[in-house]
C-alpha cells in the first residue's frame, strides 16, 4: 500500500541528516503508520508501559511499530509499516514486568535495525520520547547521535495528502451530524445542556459507526459573552431567545474535525445585537476563507477577518483559525504575525469570533474547515449557519 505520509516524513528527516527516526507522539506515529493511535484511557492504557513508537529507516524501507499487547490487534489491522512488534503487557495471571518487556522489545528492534554498529543519527521527539527509551539509547547505543525530529515532522504534515483529505472530509461529515442535531434540538427551549450534548454526541457516533473521542464546549445564554474554556455543558436549562454556541472536535480514524456554530434557541428572532455579532462572525469566516489561496500568507486571512469585524464595530476575539490533521490545532495559525505561505493541499479550520466581554451578554463564533485548492477553498462540514 502506498504511504505518501511516510515518504514525506522521510524526505524531511533526510534533510536534517538523520539515518533513522524513533517517533513517539500520537500525531506522528498515527501519521506515518496509519494506525490511529488510541488516546490512552482505562485498563489498556494502564497495561501499556509506554505509548506506541514507530522506528523508521530514512534511506530504506525498514519500518516497525512497537505497541503493547493491548494494542496489537488494532495495530496489525491498520498499520502499513513493515512489521508490528508487540511486547507482553496487561494484568496476567502470572506476574511479569511490562517495563522489562518493553525494554527488551525496543533493544532487540534497534539492534536488528543495525543501530548498534557504526555512527548513526537517530531523530527523536524530545517532547514525547519516554525517559526509559532515552536512557536505553544513551547507555547501550553510545554510537547513536540524537537529533530532533519534531520540526521535520511538522514540515512533513504541513500539506495534506489526498488520503488525508478524504479522512478529514469524513471527520467533517461526522461533525456535521452533530451540528445538524444541535440545530434540531434548539428549535425548542427548555432543554438541559447535558441533554443537548448527549443528543449531539450520539448523532456523531451513529454517523461515524463507532465510539468517538470528543472534545468541545456547549454554552448557552449569557456565557457566550466571553471565551471561557472549558465552557460546558453545565446544569443549565435553555430559555427562548438564548444564544447557543457549540465548538465541537471529534477524532475519527485518527484525524480531527473542528467546527463551531452559534444560534438562537426557541425559534425566535434574534435581537439586533445578537444578529450583529452572529452575522459579523459568519462574514468574517468567508473573508478569511477568500484569503486561503496560493499567493497569500496565513496572516492575510486573520487581517481579512479582523477588518470584517471592524465593519460591524466589533473587535476580533482571538486568532482566526489553524490547520488541522492528526492533531486538532496545527501550524500555521491564522495570526497577524504568521507569514507562512498558503499552499494547495493545506487544510484550515477557520474560527472567527467576537465577544461582548464580562459586562455583556452576547458573543458569537463560527467555524468550518476548508481545503486549499488552486482556484477556491473547498468548505468542509457545510452545515447551516445559525445566522
Amino acid at each position: 500500500m502506498s504511504n505518501q505520509e511516510l515518504e514525506r516524513a522521510r524526505a524531511e528527516l533526510k534533510a536534517v541528516g538523520s539515518d533513522w527516526a524513533l517517533l513517539s507522539s500520537l500525531e506522528n506515529v498515527t501519521y506515518v503508520s496509519h494506525f490511529a493511535v488510541p488516546i490512552d484511557f482505562g485498563a489498556t492504557a494502564a497495561q501499556a508501559y509506554v505509548p506506541p513508537l514507530a522506528l523508521v529507516g530514512v534511506a530504506d524501507s525498514a519500518t516497525s511499530l512497537i505497541v503493547s499487547g493491548g494494542y496489537d490487534g488494532g495495530a496489525k489491522a491498520q498499520s502499513v509499516l513493515d512489521e508490528v512488534l508487540a511486547y507482553e503487557s496487561g494484568f496476567g495471571m502470572v506476574p511479569f514486568s511490562s517495563r522489562d518487556n518493553f525494554l527488551n522489545r525496543l533493544r532487540d528492534t534497534l539492534r536488528s535495525a543495525g543501530l548498534s554498529s557504526g555512527k548513526v543519527k537517530l531523530a527523536i521527539e524530545e517532547k514525547t520520547l519516554p525517559t526509559l527509551a532515552l536512557r536505553l539509547l544513551q547507555t547501550e547505543f553510545p554510537n547513536v547521535e540524537l537529533v530532533e525530529a519534531g520540526d521535520a515532522l511538522t514540515r512533513a504534515r504541513l500539506i495534506k495528502t489526498a488520503r488525508e483529505h478524504d479522512l478529514l472530509r469524513f471527520a467533517a461529515l461526522v461533525n456535521q451530524a452533530g451540528q445538524d442535531e444541535l440545530r434540531r434540538q434548539t428549535r425548542e427551549a427548555g432543554k438541559n445542556e447535558f441533554a443537548l450534548w448527549s443528543a449531539v454526541t450520539q448523532a456523531m457516533e451513529r454517523r461515524a459507526g463507532q465510539t468517538l473521542y470528543v472534545f468541545g464546549e456547549l454554552v448557552t445564554g449569557a456565557r457566550n459573552r466571553q471565551v471561557n474554556y472549558p465552557g460546558g455543558p453545565k446544569e443549565v436549562v435553555t430559555a427562548p431567545g438564548d444564544l447557543a454556541l457549540m465548538d465541537m472536535s471529534p477524532r475519527v480514524n485518527g484525524y480531527w474535525s473542528d467546527t463551531t456554530n452559534t444560534m438562537v434557541i426557541g425559534g425566535v428572532e434574534p435581537t439586533a445585537k445578537q444578529k450583529r455579532y452572529g452575522v459579523a462572525a459568519r462574514e468574517a469566516f468567508y473573508a478569511a476563507a477568500e484569503m486561503l489561496r496560493p499567493g497569500h500568507q496565513a496572516r492575510d486571512a486573520f487581517n481579512a477577518a479582523k477588518a470584517t469585524f471592524e465593519k460591524y464595530g466589533l473587535e476580533i476575539g482571538h486568532y482566526a483559525g489553524h490547520q488541522i490533521g492528526t492533531t486538532v490545532n496545527e501550524i500555521p495559525r491564522l495570526l497577524p504575525w504568521d507569514d507562512t505561505p498558503v499552499e494547495v493541499g493545506m487544510v484550515f479550520s477557520i474560527e472567527t469570533g467576537a465577544y461582548e466581554g464580562a459586562q455583556g451578554d452576547t458573543g458569537a463564533r463560527m467555524e468550518k474547515s476548508v481545503i486549499v485548492h488552486a482556484d477556491a477553498p473547498e468548505i468542509l462540514c457545510d452545515f447551516e449557519w445559525g445566522f
